[in-house]
């Protein structure tokens, strides 16, 4: 549906008339029927999609757009994919959907994802596995699988998602679009149930970095021209560099090359130091405080007293396990929470050292070590700490975090990911949006 036009072309369609909202509408069921099958959503609302012409001066006029299953909006169900929450109707909008309401922004439906957002294939046992539209045999990835997959077969141009540790980068590498994490804190985060206060953030899945710069400036009023000036890219190879599936080093090391003979600096950097810290914070920080924050959240939408009838609900067994052990018998005690955040420290002091040191203005390195995993393989206990190896750093440091496109046509789809300095969003969407078009990706 929306292949050939930008976001910003399919508003401006949507305001002078071009574009008809129920045309659009029409379509838009029309092609959820043929997509059913790769449980893309978990409510879909089509009905939702009525423009209102007061608002055709809105910044995102009649854009369609859908949200993962863990972000509240008002009078449709917000599940996170679990049973126990299957009954909870939020009264009002996280802060996330708020803002695109009042840009004028159509929501179209709730999103699938993994169940509670602990996973990275979003094969949820309770509304189906999404299944990636690049090749239908692989998973979309998670946990924002659905997000993703709804983006990658041209239902909406604009989905939400939410990132703790990869979950919108990692889908949108393995579904071949575009996923950006911004700086922790830049988009509200209230009303989305949560995983961990530190790392949570709402993240943008479009299919160009175009549209995703359009919207982002749209959501800030922030809007960055890209540098005049050859960039340095620092190259990560000790660490993010390493260990990469054939397809994907071949893939993202073709793009850094077309970078260098675009004139770019390509700057290799040692960045061993950055896994190891990382190593310390990946699994304590969040899962202690899921511990505070879910009940928290529950209890402000009045359903304290069910939390521990949802984790007995759970579906998905590796996640109640993993939860259920630490309830019953914590390995992940306060000392290691607070030494994790002391870790935390450590990773942003190197970070900026790093970057400092080579005068760098981006990194750039694979998303994921490798392509989807067939949906057979969804399972497998290693995809976890596989999946979110890259991604996991740009979280811990609340940095922003770019994955885009860059397999060839017909291929698995492959991830590469470029990162800034925390705070420099406009800047860094700016600067990759004008490095995809030297290289015609993304």
């Amino acid at each position: 549906m929306y292949s050939q036009l930008s976001i910003e072309q399919l508003v401006n369609g949507f305001r002078s008339g071009q574009h008809c909202p129920d045309t659009w509408q029409h379509a838009l069921c029309e092609r959820h029927v043929q997509m059913q099958h790769l449980n893309s959503f978990i409510t879909f609302d089509p009905s939702a999609f009525k423009a209102n012409a007061a608002e055709r001066e809105s910044a995102l006029y009649g854009l369609p757009v859908s949200f993962k299953d863990n972000i509240n909006v008002s009078g449709m169900p917000t599940t996170a994919g679990t049973p126990g929450l299957a009954d909870y109707v939020p009264q009002f909008d996280a802060g996330i959907v708020e803002r695109f309401r009042q840009l004028g922004a159509q929501i179209v439906g709730k999103n699938n994802m993994h169940e509670l957002s602990f996973g990275v294939t979003s094969a949820n046992h309770s509304h189906g596995a999404v299944i990636n539209p690049a090749n239908e045999r692989y998973s979309a990835g998670g946990s924002s699988g659905g997000c993703a997959a709804a983006v990658a077969a041209g239902l909406v141009p604009c989905a939400v998602g939410t990132d703790t540790g990869g979950s919108v980068r990692i889908p949108a590498a393995f579904c071949g679009i575009v996923g950006f994490r911004p700086t922790t804190g830049v988009y509200p985060a209230d009303g989305i149930v949560p995983v961990s206060q530190t790392k949570d953030t709402p993240g943008l899945l479009t299919r160009t970095v175009e549209d995703c710069q359009f919207v982002h400036a749209q959501l800030t009023g922030i809007l960055h021209q890209p540098e005049t000036r050859p960039l340095r890219i620092g190259i990560p190879e000790r660490f993010l560099w390493a260990d990469l599936a054939d397809n994907v080093q071949r893939d993202c090391r073709a793009a850094v090359d077309g970078l260098a003979d675009r004139g770019m600096i390509i700057v290799p950097v040692d960045d061993a130091m950055i896994g190891e810290i990382n190593e310390s914070i990946q699994f304590p920080l969040p899962i202690y405080e899921f511990f505070i924050d879910f009940p928290r959240f529950l209890m402000k939408a009045g359903r304290g007293e069910q939390f521990l009838d949802i984790l007995a609900q759970i579906r998905d067994p590796a996640i109640k396990k993993i939860l259920t052990a630490q309830l019953e018998s914590p390995a992940i005690s306060y000392t290691d929470y607070v030494q994790a955040l002391m870790s935390k420290l450590r990773l942003e002091k190197e970070y900026r050292a790093l970057f400092s040191h080579h005068q760098l203005d981006l990194l750039a390195y694979p998303t994921v070590t490798c392509s989807a995993p067939l949906l057979s393989a969804c399972a497998d206990e290693s995809n976890f700490e596989t999946f979110v190896r890259n991604t996991d750093p740009a979280s811990n440091l609340a940095a922003p975090s770019i994955s885009v496109p860059v397999a060839a046509a017909g291929e698995l789809p492959v991830g590469l990911s470029f990162d800034a300095l925390p705070g420099q969003d406009s800047f860094l969407l700016a600067n990759v949006r004008h490095l995809t078009h030297l290289l015609n990706i993304g």
